[in-house]
This record gives structure tokens, C-alpha cells and sequence, in this order.
């Protein structure tokens, strides 16, 4: 398998997104605003923000910065030490909206396949590359333009289909049996309940 050097930047795009106004922020409405709660950093991936109750905003928005399913995000700032180059996939079309913390990734046709993308970014060397170049505050950041400055060594397009298609089997499977795990300690945690509820 061979490899060729590029820059991010002749592969994606990278885009900020819309600054939100606080005094929109609301506990319901139509739309979610995505912040870095949304990045599931212990496992990877997309998961529910449960930290905030004011999730919703009720501002006006432009409808780019409303997200489909499947769409590629990254998080632009690092609360948790490591979390620059993690990934997530919007799980729904029409609701979640895209805020300034957050990038959204869009491959380019032919050039890099968004499955492979998907696993790419959060590899140790896009990782240490973000790290290195965020700016050296409490909180680091980086932008869009620096993640297209990174470099990364990756192989024909056919290819990265092949490992995508591969890598998101495996991560099914692993939701799956997460999924399973999670059902049978809640089970058993029911059970014991139940069972000392029924003790003298």
C-alpha cells in the first residue's frame, strides 16, 4: 500500500461556526446548539450534551450553520486535554447548529473518503501536530487554518474506502456490544433492587 504526503488543506475544508448570542440560549426549542459536550472523548464519537440544561437557542440562525446527519465535526477549542482532533458525526438532519468552538469537516470528492477522514483526524499524529501548533493558553485553541496545516501520509482513494468501510464495521460492533454491556448492568442493578426492596 503505498502512501503520498499532503496537507489537509488540498484534501478538506474546515469551517467555523455561527457565534451564538447567550441571551438566545433556551431549556427548549427546535434547534440544539453543538458544544464540546457533544464530542464523547472516553469513547469517541457523537453523544448527548447532559451537562447544560440551556441547550436550545431561539436566535437567528443561517442555514449553513444547521447540520445534516452524517456530517464530520471537530472541536476548535480544548477543555479536556486532548480533545483537539476528536470527531463526531451529527446523528439527525435539521436540528443541531453548529457553534464557533466547533469545526465542521467536508471532504473533497475523490481526494478523501469521509469514513477514512472520520478516523483520521483523531490519529496520534494529527493529534500531536494540533497540539503543537494550538495557541499556549489555560484553554488551547486552534482554527481552521491550522488544521489544514497539518500533514498527513495516506493512501489512494480505493483504499481509504476499504479502511473506512472496515473501521466503521469494528465501531458498530463496539457500539453494540457497549450498547449490550450497558443493558445487562441496568438489568442487574433492577434486579438487586428489586430483590432487597422484597428483603425483610
Amino acid at each position: 500500500m503505498g502512501l503520498k504526503r499532503y496537507k489537509l488543506g488540498d484534501l478538506l475544508e474546515v469551517t467555523r461556526g455561527q457565534s451564538l448570542a447567550g441571551e438566545f440560549y433556551a431549556e427548549e426549542g427546535k434547534y440544539i446548539r453543538l458544544t464540546l459536550g457533544n464530542f464523547d472523548y472516553a469513547n469517541g464519537g457523537f453523544k448527548p450534551n447532559t451537562s447544560k440544561t440551556n441547550l436550545y437557542y431561539t436566535g437567528p440562525i443561517k442555514e449553513q450553520f444547521i447540520l445534516e446527519e452524517g456530517d464530520i465535526i471537530t472541536p476548535l477549542t480544548e477543555q479536556t486535554p486532548g480533545l483537539l482532533g476528536s470527531t463526531a458525526r451529527i446523528p439527525v438532519s435539521g436540528t443541531y447548529i453548529q457553534s464557533q468552538d466547533v469545526a465542521l469537516v467536508r471532504c473533497k470528492d475523490g481526494m478523501l473518503d469521509p469514513a477514512f477522514c472520520y478516523y483520521l483526524l483523531p490519529s496520534s499524529s494529527v493529534k500531536k501536530q494540533l497540539a503543537a501548533g494550538a495557541q499556549q493558553t489555560k484553554i488551547r485553541h486552534t482554527s481552521p487554518d491550522k488544521i489544514k496545516d497539518v500533514v498527513v501520509d495516506i493512501p489512494d482513494i480505493s483504499e481509504q474506502r476499504r479502511i473506512g468501510q472496515l473501521l466503521d464495521a469494528i465501531t458498530h460492533k463496539i457500539e453494540l456490544n457497549r450498547s449490550i454491556n450497558q443493558n445487562l448492568v441496568s438489568q442487574t442493578t433492577l434486579r438487586l433492587l428489586v430483590c432487597s426492596i422484597r428483603l425483610p
